[in-house]
């Protein structure tokens, strides 16, 4: 109960974090963006406010899809879910809900899911090492930097070295996606090993870098986002990409349009923004959740510390077992037990086989008898 009211305050601010990261920092992001244009002729700037429904429509869509991925690929599962035999049997899609067969299968799921090791990570950074939740997410977040970058610039490398003749024009998105869906599978898969080296220097780093006040979280977040934005943009006229190739709106303009009951005004820069919102978003909200697994309150034993108890048990067993001498060799330690032991039993034996005279069992069979001898 120590950890769940020393993080209680902590938990319902990652929850505010977690829906904001989800609706607001997009929408800020792509009013950034877009809702001012310069005019380098006339050195005059005006409000495209034609584009507010794209802005919100989008930001809110694209912050459902990257928290649906992030969920997913990452694993997400409480213990609860885990206790009852996995999603399957909680959603009803399955009738064998608490079966000992599922439970062992989705607790060994969540175990080696990435959700799972770094809700471990963050366990013992606030439970055995005393570091406050809010640190342990700001270093998270600051491990998950360098993943986002990779992410928006590996589908960029990829088409670009990739041959032309292998490309068709009206597919490079759908391929840029596919792309990142890989990357971002082994990114998560890498993520905890990063996290678990690295995760109380970036807490440390995020205390001392970041502005610790109430809207300090929300900075990092866009100011991320403008960097990889910039850098999308650089990569685009540095690895001679086509822009005309990309421009790939039309299904995007049709969904939204179907959604909203007013026509939709799309910039032709659109996809940028996806790719920026699907490799910053994901990564965020997945720590974010993780955190909030973490600190939420004690985990149970099967997913924390079951493998070192296990270990260290081996290893006292291993000590206690006392190695038998090989043939032919005996101790000659003074005072050891198996030596003693060894001993007391040879002169046992010695005594069972003499007698009170000194003759031994077979003589006094012997001479016990009146038959003469042959």
């Amino acid at each position: 109960m120590a950890i769940q009211r020393g993080t209680f305050l902590a938990r319902i601010w990652l929850t505010l974090i977690i829906s904001t990261q989800v609706f607001v920092a997009p929408i800020l992001a792509f009013t950034f963006t877009y809702i001012l244009a310069m005019d380098w002729d006339t050195y005059t700037v005006h409000l495209q406010v034609e584009l507010l429904p794209w802005i919100i429509s989008a930001a809110v869509m694209y912050g459902l899809i990257s928290l649906v991925l992030g969920l997913a690929v990452g694993g997400y599962m409480p213990t609860r879910v885990a206790d009852a035999g996995g999603w399957m049997p909680v959603l009803g899609l399955s009738r064998r809900l608490r079966d000992a067969d599922m439970v062992d299968r989705a607790r060994l799921t969540l175990t080696g899911s990435p959700y799972g090791r770094v809700t471990r990570i963050v366990h013992h950074e606030v439970r055995e090492k005393g570091r406050h939740l809010l640190e342990v997410h700001g270093g998270l977040q600051l491990l998950a930097a360098p993943v986002q970058i990779v992410l928006i610039m590996l589908p960029l490398l990829v088409l670009r070295f990739t041959p032309s003749g292998w490309l068709q024009d009206d597919s490079l998105l759908e391929l840029s996606l596919l792309i990142y869906l890989a990357g971002l599978v082994i990114g998560l898969r890498l993520f905890p090993i990063i996290a678990a080296r690295s995760v109380g220097a970036a807490a440390i780093a995020r205390r001392i870098l970041v502005d610790r006040t109430r809207l300090g979280w929300l900075f990092p977040v866009l100011l991320l986002w403008l960097i990889e934005r910039t850098i999308v943009a650089i990569a685009f006229q540095g690895l001679g990409l086509d822009v005309g190739r990309w421009q790939d709106i039309h299904v995007e303009q049709q969904f939204l349009e179907a959604v909203l009951p007013i026509p939709v005004e799309i910039p032709e820069s659109s996809f940028l923004d996806l790719l920026v919102a699907l490799s910053l978003l994901p990564m965020a909200i997945f720590t974010t959740m993780a955190v909030l697994g973490g600190g939420d309150q004690d985990p149970p034993r099967w997913l924390i510390g079951t493998h070192a108890e296990w270990e260290d048990s081996e290893v006292e067993e291993e000590d206690e077992l006392p190695g038998l001498p090989a043939p032919g060799e005996t101790t000659e330690a003074e005072g050891d037990a198996d030596s003693l032991f060894f001993a007391d039993l040879a002169s046992e034996l010695d005594a069972l086989g003499e007698g009170e005279d000194g003759t031994s069992v077979g003589e006094q069979d012997a001479e016990g008898t009146d038959e003469p001898p042959i």
